[in-house]
Order: structure tokens, then C-alpha cells, then sequence
């Protein structure tokens, strides 16, 4: 009796746990990400979320022996909104801030992208998005 109930805790706790990771809104290692762009110093990766129809981007910023910046976000091509949903910075020693705030869906503040450096993330994740939904 109670290895049943053992057994239907672990799979209610296991598919809690894989809900959770389905709605957030940082780009995980368990996400198939495709290289979008990439030149000396920078370089960023984007993965479709289809169940939320919504492309997150990761950056990278090459910072020099200072480490590296790695900035997320998710782009919802449908109205061509923008919203950053993590900023950290990994260094040799690891990574700061040293806590990770898990952001979700929810928590995103979209906006309309008016610089060109945002823009060209919004058309390149679109863009890249688009090419993944046709090669599937």
C-alpha cells in the first residue's frame, strides 16, 4: 500500500515539476536552441516555446576577463513585443547574482522594441522562428 502511494506521489510531484519548467521564460539546457547570430564578442541562441507561441532569446556578451553577459528574452512575434526576463553575469567564479529567480510567463512586461539593438532581436528570433515552424 505504501509503495503505491509512493509511486503516485513521485509521478504527481514529477509532472508538477514539469509544468513549472514549461512556463518559464529563460532559455533551460533541456531546449533545443538554434544559433541565430554571432560575431567576435557576442552571440545568442533562440528556442520556441509552441505552447505559448512565444521565441526566447539568450545573449551573450563577451566581457573581457570581467566574464560574460547573458541576457534573456522572449519575443512574441505576433505583435512584434519584446520583454526581458533574465540579466546575469557568469564570471570564473560562477554566477552573479549568485541566486537565480526563476522568471515565468507571467511575470514578462512586453513592450514595442524603439532601439535598433532590440529590434534586431525581435526580426532575428521572428525570422529564425519562421524557419523553424517550416523545416518541422
Amino acid at each position: 500500500m505504501f509503495n503505491k502511494f509512493a509511486l503516485i506521489a513521485g509521478l504527481l510531484l514529477s509532472n508538477v515539476a514539469f509544468a513549472g519548467n514549461d512556463n518559464s521564460a529563460i532559455v533551460s539546457d533541456k531546449e533545443g536552441a538554434y544559433m541565430v547570430a554571432s560575431s567576435k564578442d557576442t552571440w545568442s541562441v533562440v528556442a520556441a516555446n509552441n505552447t505559448k507561441g512565444l521565441t526566447k532569446v539568450r545573449e551573450f556578451h563577451d566581457m573581457g576577463q570581467s566574464g560574460v553577459q547573458q541576457i534573456d528574452y522572449v519575443v512574441n512575434c505576433a505583435d512584434q513585443t519584446l520583454a526581458l526576463a533574465d540579466f546575469t553575469v557568469l564570471t570564473s567564479t560562477g554566477r552573479l547574482p549568485v541566486v537565480a529567480k526563476e522568471t515565468s510567463f507571467a511575470d514578462l512586461s512586453f513592450y514595442k522594441p524603439l532601439i535598433d539593438h532590440d529590434r534586431a532581436i525581435a526580426n532575428n528570433a521572428c525570422d529564425k522562428r519562421m524557419a523553424m515552424n517550416t523545416a518541422q
